[in-house]
């Protein structure tokens, strides 16, 4: 298969790290095509941790290439702090490959992002505060800076001028965090990125496109989900990129018709971090007590998730956008010992139910749930010998919930996570 796809069928923190991790021993590169430090991977393995943000979990896969595609925006210092968790661990960085296409998070960035949340008052986004959106504001505005800008004096010249009053002013009239940075320490900080980063970037589309005409497997990993997508998301509680299948070729230089298999990851129950709408919400200590069992806080922000039961409107949404091809269900060992477990297959909307995710937000805050009832399965003693036993030793009931997932969404599932190890997985292909 000339490459695989993963994305998030959900907000994000669907356990797509784990995911891109185990596929990747069959992948000769791993590639990043959007989003930036503002999406959080958390890959255990062995007794070793690891949570990246900005480099593709590939990078833990010895002989692979990372590659931090174009659709990226990049923080730099940031960066640097993942490469030092990298070789730290004993790991080389051999594998990096950054496109000079890609944008580039300044200082500034952070800036405005805090103060245009404060700004909007109590209409907030829930932003992380990283400078994801405007970094993509000035791409759109064709004002931003790119890893091939690190190259040219000059063309780093002539945008430093523009760019640093500009965005001083933008600053005074939001009200926000002044920057101190002048046209000197800018041009300083960007010497030192061209001298740490210079041996590691190329066209990534050319390198990507070379690798799939010579047969190479090609995995591309997603950050976040498909409903924080900026244009078929819950709009504007969204990041600032195409997080579906189809940013996948804008942001990496490869055509639609290069995509081979597409695995959509869904989390057995729904989560999402901040604002906007999550119709299958549980509150008080019901919600309290999955958000601790699952361990859902963010891993970028620290900050809790807010939890519900499995939304099949959501998953259905995810699956028609992007064409997916195989589910990685994860996560269903936290629903372990629950007596009864509830499935959304619907919304009920103004006396109708509705099938199909709508984009109005007034509606979703009308809707709802409409759902089935499973029974529950006990827990086991351990995930790794349960998952060596395969699928057929896992609970009647848990195999029960799956197969109604693939029934629903007409999708199967051909990778089932009990754990977060990458032995705690069964491979159904």
């Amino acid at each position: 298969m000339p490459s695989i796809a993963i994305v998030g069928t959900q907000w994000g923190d669907e356990g797509k790290g784990k995911i891109t991790d185990y596929l990747a021993e069959e992948a000769d590169m791993v590639v990043r095509f959007q989003g930036g430090n503002n999406a959080g991977h958390t890959i255990k393995v062995n007794d070793e941790t690891f949570k990246l943000h900005l480099l593709p979990s590939g990078i833990l896969r010895e002989g692979k290439l990372a590659v931090i595609g174009n659709g990226v925006v990049i923080n730099m210092a940031e960066m640097i702090g993942e490469m030092d968790q990298i070789t730290k661990s004993g790991r080389k960085l051999d594998g990096l490959r950054i496109s000079d296409r890609a944008h580039l998070i300044m200082g500034y960035h952070k800036k405005l992002d805090g103060a245009e949340e404060i700004y909007r008052g109590d209409k907030t986004v829930g932003t992380t505060k990283k400078g994801i959106g405007p970094s993509y504001q000035d791409k759109i505005a064709r004002s931003g800076f790119r890893v091939c800008d690190l190259f040219e004096d000059d063309a780093l010249s002539e945008k430093i001028k523009f760019n640093v009053p500009y965005k001083k002013d933008l600053l005074k009239m939001l009200q926000g965090e002044q920057c101190e940075c002048t046209e000197e320490s800018l041009m300083e900080k960007f010497t030192s990125w061209r001298n740490i980063f210079g041996k590691y970037v190329c066209d990534t589309s050319v390198l990507l496109n070379d690798a799939l005409d010579s047969g190479k497997t090609v995995l591309f990993e997603g950050a976040q989900g498909v409903m924080l997508d900026v244009d078929h998301g819950t709009y504007p509680y969204v990041t600032s990129s195409n997080t579906s299948s189809g940013g996948m070729c804008t942001g990496s230089g490869v055509a639609p018709n290069r995509i081979g298999k597409i695995f959509g990851c869904l989390k057995a129950y729904t989560t999402r971090v901040g604002e906007g709408p999550l119709v299958t919400e549980l509150y008080g200590e019901e919600g309290k007590y999955l958000m601790e069992k699952g361990g859902e806080f963010g891993v970028t922000t620290g900050r809790g998730r807010r939890c519900g039961w499995l939304d099949l409107v959501v998953a259905e949404h995810s699956v028609r956008l992007c064409g997916i091809t195989s589910l990685a269900v994860t996560k269903l060992d936290v629903l372990n010992e629950y007596r009864k477990i509830n499935v959304c297959t619907g919304y009920e909307i103004d006396g109708k139910t509705v099938k199909h995710f709508p984009a109005s937000l007034s509606k979703l805050g009308r809707a709802v749930p409409v759902y089935e009832e499973f029974d529950g399965w006990d827990d086991w003693d351990s995930s790794e010998k349960l998952a060596s036993e395969g699928y057929a030793a896992l609970p009647q009931n848990m195999r029960k919930y799956i197969e109604f997932i693939e029934k629903q969404l007409k999708v199967p599932a051909e990778i089932i996570s009990i754990g977060p190890k990458r032995s705690e997985t069964i491979d159904r292909r």
